[in-house]
C-alpha cells in the first residue's frame, strides 16, 4: 500500500511539473519583446526620440517626442488652434492608417475611402475593441481641428484588442483629426 502511495506521489509530482511549464512568455518578457520592436520600428525608418516638444511645425522630419504615457508623436499640421483646451466629450472625426512594427498596413481610410471613426475626446471608450483608445486622444494636446499627427502606440496605450490577444501588440498611426460641429 505504501508503495503505492510513493509511486502514485512520484506520478502527481512529475504530472505537475510538466503542466507547470508552458511555452507562453511572462508579462515581463513581452514587454520586452513590445519594447525591441518599438526601437527596431524606429531604427528602421531613421526617426530620432526627443524628450524635449519641437517649436516649430510642423516637427522637424522624422522627430517624435515621448510623453510621459510613452506614446511618441510626431506633429505634421497642428491645424485651428481655435482654443486652449477642448471640451470633454467634443466628437471628433478620426480618418487614419494603422501599420504593423514590421511595417505592413493593416488599415486605412486616411484618403476618405470610408467613415471616420468617431471617438468623443477625453472620454474613451474602452469596451470597444477597435477604434477608440487613450493614444488617439493624446496627441490632442498638441493639435486641433484639422490636426496630422504620426503616433507609435505602445499597446498599454492602444486598442483593447492589442493587449487581450495574450501578446502585447504595439501599432503606429498617422491620424487625421476633423471636429464635427
Amino acid at each position: 500500500m505504501r508503495q503505492r502511495f510513493i509511486i502514485l506521489t512520484f506520478f502527481a509530482v512529475i504530472a505537475g511539473f510538466f503542466s507547470s511549464c508552458s511555452d507562453s512568455k511572462t508579462y515581463a518578457e513581452q514587454l520586452q519583446e513590445e519594447e525591441s520592436s518599438i526601437q527596431t520600428f524606429i531604427l528602421d525608418r531613421g526617426y530620432t526620440i526627443t524628450s524635449v516638444i519641437p517649436d516649430t511645425v510642423p516637427w522637424p522630419n522624422g522627430v517624435f517626442y515621448k510623453t510621459e504615457s510613452g506614446l511618441y508623436v510626431h506633429v505634421i499640421d497642428t491645424g485651428l488652434m481655435v482654443i486652449d483646451t477642448i471640451p470633454t466629450n467634443t466628437v471628433i472625426g478620426v480618418r487614419y492608417m494603422e501599420v504593423k512594427m514590421d511595417g505592413d498596413t493593416l488599415y486605412t481610410n486616411i484618403k476618405g475611402t470610408s467613415n471616420a471613426q468617431e471617438i468623443l475626446y477625453g472620454n474613451v471608450d474602452s469596451s470597444i475593441s477597435w477604434g477608440d483608445c487613450l493614444a488617439w486622444h493624446e496627441p490632442l494636446d498638441y493639435v486641433g481641428d484639422g490636426g496630422h499627427v504620426y503616433i507609435i502606440t505602445p499597446a498599454d496605450l492602444g486598442m483593447s484588442a492589442y493587449t487581450s490577444s495574450g501578446a502585447l501588440v504595439a501599432r503606429f498611426y498617422e491620424l487625421r483629426y476633423n471636429f464635427w460641429k
